[in-house]
């Protein structure tokens, strides 16, 4: 995280980022008493895109506010709300993320209104299973994310690609179901709103006449049958990723105009809790333009904590008196006869310490020198998005 108040802002309008607010939706009015309290830039590693190669950005986040927030990491691609069915049987999830959302269209605006059908675009998700955490972001202080969008022109009469210049710009949105629990219980703020970013200027290429580089296969399951909602990642040989795919009912996928080279193709489980993920190395040479391949995926048997889908939990620690407590070691376990988990972390000077956790019933071990341990039990619910703990910690001398 950078310090010190606008360094990466001060440094990306060194740049020349030029905001162009012709692409983005009205935002309403606000008055010099109720400013933004985060504000967004990006920044582009290459302003010319070849097909198909996505645009790697950066997100260069700043706390305008005069407190501190906590920002969920890393932000996923604007999904559609998912409906949840009350069972008073199944403890109470949660839900929450940070977004996405891709602004896309040519920079001339009368080719933006001949196109027949718009650009689009989107963020693509990790390879693996996701890795959410909760960055602390005090006031004035800077953080960075990256982000990869695949991005695709806009289509003229008969399906044309319209190549050339666009504008682009995201919208960074987070929402969470529990945010106030965070805010009465801790006294924390747990971001939540919506703030556009600049706008770019980029060019859109096709791909070269070279590039006849095709990846193909499907996922099936251990019966060898085909599996549906699987998440295909191809990836360069450095392991950058290019593009992502989800497979339908015949779980087949196809990524063309590659250039010949060294590829990775990774699937997984889309939404899945646990690490499901197996992969190939394809070649495509100019003997073996096309490479198919077939990704068997297993049912898992995990063993290892690192494979199962952790969730962000936010301490506060104080003492009998209600001040924050620091220089606590919090010792979280989680058990379930295959998988132990055992997770550390120390307050700060705010009695606060993030941790990131196994759903489920964790066991945190309070310890401080000159103090007896003291065990506390963390119930953290099942779902998305984080979840927070204020304890007592009595400090007993020894």
């Amino acid at each position: 995280m950078a310090k010190g108040r606008f360094g990466t802002f001060g440094l990306a309008v060194a740049l020349g980022f030029a905001w162009l607010p012709s692409i983005l939706p009205a935002a309403p009015a606000r008055s010099e008493s109720n400013p933004p309290e985060l504000k967004l830039l990006i920044s582009i590693e290459q302003q010319a895109l070849t097909e198909p190669y996505p645009a790697r950005i950066t997100l260069h986040l700043h706390n305008a506010s005069p407190h501190t927030l906590w920002l969920y990491r890393r932000a996923r691609a604007k999904r559609p709300p998912v409906e949840r069915v009350y069972d008073e049987n199944r403890p109470a999830e949660t839900s929450g993320e940070s977004t996405l959302e891709v602004k896309l269209q040519p920079a001339d605006a009368a080719v933006a209104q001949a196109a027949t059908s718009p650009a689009e675009g989107t963020a693509l998700e990790y390879v693996g299973l996701p890795k959410p955490k909760l960055v602390k972001l005090a006031a004035g202080d800077d953080y960075e994310e990256k982000a990869i969008l695949p991005l695709r022109p806009a289509l003229a009469e008969g399906h044309k690609p319209i190549w050339g210049v666009y504008q682009l710009a995201v919208i960074y949105e987070a929402s969470f179901s529990n945010a106030d629990e965070f805010q009465r219980n801790l006294g924390a703020t747990l971001w939540q709103g919506e703030v556009t970013s600049n706008v770019l200027a980029i060019e859109l290429r096709p791909a070269p006449g070279d590039a006849v580089g095709v990846a193909a296969g499907s996922a099936v399951g251990a019966d060898l049958q085909p599996r549906t909602a699987i998440r295909i990642s191809l990836s360069d040989e450095q392991e950058r990723l290019i593009g992502q795919q989800i497979t339908g009912p015949d779980g087949r996928f196809s990524f063309d105009h590659l250039p010949l080279g060294l590829y990775w193709v990774t699937a997984r489980h889309e939404g899945a809790t646990a690490d499901t993920a197996v992969f190939q190395h394809v070649e495509l040479t100019s003997a073996t333009p096309r490479a198919g391949t077939q990704l068997v995926l297993y049912p898992p048997e995990i063993y290892e904590p690192q494979k199962v889908l952790h969730k962000p939990v936010l301490f506060k620690i104080v003492d009998t008196s209600g001040q924050p407590a620091d220089k606590v070691t919090l010792d979280a376990t989680w058990a379930n006869g295959s998988v132990l988990d055992d997770v550390k972390a120390a307050t700060a000077d705010d009695g606060m310490a993030v941790m990131e956790l196994i759903p489920g019933r964790n066991f945190v071990a309070l310890k401080r020198r000159g103090c007896h341990e003291q065990q506390e039990r963390a119930d953290v619910a099942p779902g998305e998005g984080a979840d927070s703990f204020k304890l007592v910690f009595d400090c007993p001398k020894k």
